[in-house]
């Protein structure tokens, strides 16, 4: 049976999104999509990267090297590159790419391949920004570009769920995605530069809702109805429980970190969301949607199979298998809160 959503049938755009890497944030996006997929959900994965972390976790080297060498080719139905190629270079506009289904997943997640060449998109960007304001089709063709390859993209697969891996950082780039996004979670790691990252998360993307909400008031009313939203309401923060490496020095444990990151999330990035609109951070019973162990060796092994730790049975040595169903277990409980969250019922 197909989930119900709550308020209609309106797809939905997710980020994990933090400035610091290193914070899981591409394991998190794997884990969290197949948990999702279990669920009944049907979920688009689109690598808008141009590290491709993503799509090199699912792809061998060789299948990423023989799909990106003929990307920017103009025939091309290869990557999220190809797809938005067409309006980047002023020749057309967005077109379909080829999906590829993940295995062990229900059948119910595809991924969109990320690009090297979306550097190419993300130096044309802050020059849309700007014509954005000036109201010129070109800056908004060029901001909308990814969200209107998405738009074909997620009706291809009827995804209930969009996720967008992003890099970490607050570039043109992920200006352009986390504006289009419904909803965004930052994932946070136990270390001090994950935790003071959050200030810069907060400020970026106030000030980038600001600024959007004044070229949408710019806008003609019929522009205004292509345009990406740029409201994206805040889930929560995620903790992941990786090592924290400090050199010679000793780490702080765990608990230290956690202690803070909850008053460092309240002040500086549901503080400075909340002072534009009530709407953006919707109220929940905590800011923490949930915390994700480290679950050691396993996590290679995922990346070496290209698998969900869930679903590591079978591949790995069956001494493994306790840790295994626990982390399915861990996912599937913060698929359930992701999705209570944003209204969904599974």
């Amino acid at each position: 049976m197909r989930p119900m959503r709550g308020g209609g049938n309106r797809m939905i755009k997710i980020a994990l999104f933090n400035h610091k890497g290193g914070v899981g944030k591409t394991t998190l996006t794997v884990n969290l999509s197949h948990a999702l997929g279990e669920l009944g959900l049907k979920v688009l994965l689109v690598d808008a990267d141009p590290q491709c972390n993503l799509s090199s976790f699912y792809l061998t080297e060789k299948m990423l090297d023989d799909l990106l060498g003929a990307s920017d080719d103009k025939d091309a139905e290869n990557t999220i590159w190809s797809a938005i190629r067409p309006v980047v270079k002023g020749k057309g506009t967005v077109k379909p790419i080829a999906l590829h289904q993940m295995k062990n997943f229900s059948g119910n997640v595809w991924l969109a391949l990320g690009d090297v060449m979306l550097a190419d998109y993300e130096e044309e960007l802050p020059a849309a920004w700007t014509d954005s304001f000036a109201r010129k089709s070109r800056g908004y063709d060029v901001m909308c570009a990814i969200s209107d390859a998405v738009g074909i993209l997620s009706s291809e697969v009827n995804a209930d769920v969009v996720f967008f891996d992003v890099g970490p950082n607050v570039g043109a780039l992920n200006r352009a995605i986390l504006l289009d996004c419904d909803y965004f979670a930052t994932p946070v790691a136990a270390d001090l530069f994950s935790l003071r990252a959050l200030t810069t998360v907060g400020r970026s993307m106030a000030r980038w809702i600001k600024d959007w909400a004044t070229v949408r008031g710019l806008a003609s009313k019929s522009e205004k109805a292509r345009l990406i939203a740029g409201v994206p309401k805040y889930l929560g923060y995620i903790t992941s429980a990786f090592k924290v490496s400090t050199g010679r020095r000793e780490a702080l444990p765990h608990s230290h970190w956690e202690a803070k990151i909850a008053p460092r999330v309240s002040k500086r990035i549901v503080g400075e969301l909340s002072a534009i609109s009530s709407a953006l951070t919707p109220s929940y019973s905590s800011n923490k949607i949930g915390g994700v162990k480290h679950f050691h060796s396993l996590a290679a092994s995922a990346q070496e199979f290209g698998l969900p730790i869930g679903c590591l049975r079978t591949y790995v040595n069956s001494g493994h298998n306790a840790q295994i169903d626990e982390a399915q277990k861990e996912f599937e409980e913060l698929a359930r809160e992701f999705c209570r969250r944003i209204g969904i019922r599974v």
